[in-house]
């Protein structure tokens, strides 16, 4: 989850319709045996982020004292310097790169453990949805893969716009990828939980913003993510804040906008 100084169906109403049949993203071989291997391995793009983030907190622990704390400084997102504009934080470039880097940085290994743990299981089905398998195989599945990326950053941004609005003169940093992770659950949500047998076939329709998983899920986000939940889980977090407000917007910006941009991966085909 996200950190605040981590310390921090059958679906119906379906409402767009795209795209036929795809193997790349079925989960049955030919035969009409399931592929457990589809449902173990990760695509190489969700294994390179995970690994990023893996390598960032490597970086950290073994670093020198001094090192990891300046990194962690200029690396995550601390609202009120952000509020502050470009010309105090040196222009818009380095105003607006802790949107990003923030999901690169962790405040413990089970913060590390459990957001790293959810990119697996969200990431893997959302990047195979939009043809983001094999990415060093051909520019189609390189530009499929470079969409997923975007998607899940942009994710992760609004997210921190999202904790930034409410925290806006405040001192408070905030580091974690779960903005981009909660992303990947509404990414998902809007084309799970449609098809006949939990690893069928699937066409590529979509959710629509009123099928029961949709309004399901959407509740249990809603019901797991407000200061209620927030205080009663922080023991979870170590006893640092849990940045649900950032958890909220990555959730409904994926939610949205996901068909974009799987039309959009799937148009490089």
């Amino acid at each position: 989850m996200s950190d605040n100084g981590e310390s921090g169906g059958e679906g119906a109403g379906r409402e767009e319709s795209g795209g036929g049949h795809n193997p790349s993203y079925r989960l049955r071989r030919p035969g009409g045996e399931v592929d457990k291997s589809r449902i173990v391995n990760a695509p190489g793009i969700v294994l390179v982020i995970a690994g990023a983030i893996v390598a960032a907190f490597a970086f950290m622990a073994f670093a020198p004292e001094r090192t990891a704390r300046l990194t962690q400084e200029a690396a995550g997102l601390v609202p009120a310097a952000f509020a502050s504009g470009p010309e105090a934080n040196g222009g818009v470039l380095a105003m607006a790169a802790p949107l990003v880097t923030h999901m690169f940085v962790h405040a413990g290994l089970a913060h590390l453990l459990m957001n790293t743990l959810f990119l697996l299981a969200f990431g893997t089905p959302v990047a195979r949805r939009m043809n983001a398998d094999g990415a060093l195989q051909s520019s189609a599945a390189f530009a499929a893969a470079s969409m997923f990326l975007t998607f899940y950053l942009l994710c992760g941004a609004v997210g921190a716009l999202a904790f930034i609005a409410l925290h806006a003169d405040e001192y408070t940093l905030l580091v974690g990828a779960s903005g981009g992770v909660f992303g990947l659950l509404g990414g998902l949500v809007r084309f799970a939980f449609n098809r006949t047998t939990l690893f069928g076939p699937e066409d590529a329709r979509f959710n629509g913003l009123t099928a029961r998983p949709v309004i399901g899920w959407t509740m249990f986000v809603v019901l797991t993510n407000n200061p209620v939940a927030a205080a009663l889980l922080s023991p979870m977090a170590g006893g640092g804040g849990i940045a649900w407000e950032a958890h909220m917007g990555g959730y409904f910006f994926g939610l949205l906008t996901y068909p974009f941009f799987e039309r959009a991966a799937r148009g490089f085909r």
